[in-house]
């Protein structure tokens, strides 16, 4: 899974590209199908704005967020990412167990409906 990790207008501190790498990495134990993920610092005067962009399959999410400071702005971004990765997860497992439930109620319908059926013509 590849982090690409992108600076407009200003450089990052050491050792904070490898954290990044490192933290960003950590949201495959949250969604196996984590393709790919993009991260972009951009420097306005005194802001430091962080982006994050994960593309998993079917689900893209983003955060932006701006700060003062490169590290506190990305990790910010990414417990927002981690929130809304952990909702799209439930809401999936949620639709699945919610369309599981109707086949199984259809299914029972049915049935009764070739019990009366056969009833009828006996």
């Amino acid at each position: 899974m590849p982090v690409q990790v992108t600076c407009r207008n200003l450089e990052l501190p050491k050792g904070l590209g490898e954290i990044v790498e490192k933290k960003s990495r950590k949201l495959k134990r949250f969604f196996d199908k984590v393709d790919r993920i993009e991260v972009i610092f951009t420097a306005e005067k005194f802001r430091r704005r962080c982006e994050i962009i994960v593309h998993a399959g079917p689900f893209n999410c983003t955060a932006i967020v701006e700060n003062g400071n490169e590290g506190s702005a990305f990790d910010k971004a990414l417990k927002s990412v981690e929130r809304q990765i952990k909702d799209y997860k439930t809401r999936m497992i949620h639709l699945k167990r919610k369309h599981e439930g109707t086949g199984r109620l259809m299914a029972r319908e049915e049935s009764a409906t070739e019990l009366e059926a056969t009833a009828e013509a006996v």
